[in-house]
Formats: C-alpha cells, structure tokens, sequence
C-alpha cells in the first residue's frame, strides 16, 4: 500500500455576515418633454424725441384803472303832507227848561263835498351815471302837493 499523506488541517470558516437586504429602487418620474421657446421678437428702435420748442414767456397783464366813484346825487325834496280835514263840531244838546220852547228844526248840514283825489307825483326820473370830470346838473326839485282845503 501507499503511504497516506499527512492531512493538512483546514483553517476554520468565518462565520456567515447576514446581507443586508437591498432598498428596492424608487422608480424615476418620467422626464416632461421640452417645450420649444418661441423665438424672441426683435427689439424695435426708439426713434429720438424731439425736444418741445420752450414756451414764450406770458406778457404781463396791464392793470385796469380804478373807476371814478359818481357824484352823490341830490336828495330828492320830500313831499308835503295833506293836512287832515277838521273834525265836524258836534252840536251842542239842548238843555230843556220849563215850559219847553219848541226848538226850530235844525237845517241840515250841506253834504261834505268830497275831497278831489290827491294826484300822485309822478315818479322821479332816475339819474344817468354822471361821467368822471363832468360838472353835476342839479336835480330840479319836485313841486308839492297842494294842501287839501278843509271843509
């Protein structure tokens, strides 16, 4: 027979390391497609303003001259009043005596002739504006109502 060879002895096995398990994978969102830009619009040149032409000074306004104040007018004369007629003077009573005298009847007075209207004055003619420098016409005073004579 043969000789055996010697037996080589076997270093220990190390133990198993439990594997982690894997994460599954997220699934990736698919990717939007690209919109295509619309091509910019060119820039249209301003075209240069124009400078406004400056503004003429305003002239400066001429002052009004004061007006004259007018002349007082002369005051108007003022009217005369009516007199009042004169009251009517009661006859006096008769004091009877004894025997009575028969009194002679009484002759009526005469009717009281009316009063004529008093015409009015007829109303003052106002005064035109009397123009600065120009001498001041009198106004001509009004004549007065004649007095009513009493009956």
């Amino acid at each position: 027979m043969a000789p055996v060879a010697p037996v080589i002895p076997v270093a220990p096995i190390a133990p198993v390391v439990p594997v982690t398990p894997v994460t599954p994978v997220t699934p990736v969102a698919p990717v939007a497609p690209v919109i295509p830009v619309a091509p910019t619009v060119p820039v249209v040149p301003v075209a240069p303003v124009t400078p406004v032409a400056p503004v003429a000074p305003v002239s400066p306004v001429t002052p009004v001259a004061p007006v004259a104040p007018f002349a007082p007018v002369s005051p108007v004369t003022p009217v005369t009043p009516v007199e009042p007629v004169s009251p009517v003077t009661p006859v006096a009573p008769v004091v009877p005596t004894s025997p009575v005298t028969p009194v002679a009847p009484v002759v009526p007075v005469s009717p009281v002739t009316p009063v004529a209207p008093v015409v009015p004055v007829s109303p003052v003619t106002p005064v035109a504006p009397v123009a600065p420098g120009s001498p001041v016409t009198p106004v001509a005073p009004v004549a007065p109502v004649s007095p009513v004579t009493p009956v």
